[in-house]
């Protein structure tokens, strides 16, 4: 059973985010943190950043658990990309954001808790648009633990 943080509802602009794209299911996010060192090889040639705040962006999720998964950086405008890049867009509107500082090997359990427990049991409904992790910059680092954010596009129920 995981614990989720308190949830927070947040108003967000539309961004445009470059970076890698690849196919995965249940059984292969594993593999996920091959994608974020692909992407670490080619972020420096991506230009008009907005900062180098990292986002995980999971989309296009199918009923047998395949879905889609980018990992990129927020920029002004998509100009000459990195060979392999692509954009990926994230909607304006409401999102149910949680923060929290775990190991990162627990963040699967933590997005399963959000979508089987959390969601269901809210007074919101998951709308249109892209799930995304944002790696926020980390004023206060420990040891074996990650500072993150999971982002789910809501509208009440």
């Amino acid at each position: 059973m995981v614990t989720l943080p308190n949830a927070a509802i947040v108003e967000s602009r539309a961004k445009l985010i470059i970076g890698l794209v690849g196919d995965y299911s249940l059984d292969t996010r594993g593999e996920i943190p091959k994608l974020y060192e692909q992407f670490f090889a080619i972020r420096d040639g991506i230009k008009h950043r907005v900062s180098d705040v990292l986002y995980g962006i999971s989309m296009g999720a199918k009923p047998d658990g395949s879905f889609r998964y980018g990992v990129g950086i927020e920029v002004e405008e998509a100009e000459d990309l990195p060979e392999g890049a692509c954009e990926m867009h994230l909607v304006d509107g409401e999102y149910v954001v949680f923060s929290q500082r775990t190991p990162i090997a627990e963040l699967p359990a933590r997005f399963d808790a959000v979508f089987a427990e959390w969601l269901p049991q809210s007074d919101f409904v998951q709308r249109e648009g892209a799930v995304f992790e944002c790696y926020p910059d980390d004023d206060s680092p420990e040891d074996g633990k990650m500072l993150y954010e999971i982002w789910v596009p809501v509208a009440p129920k």
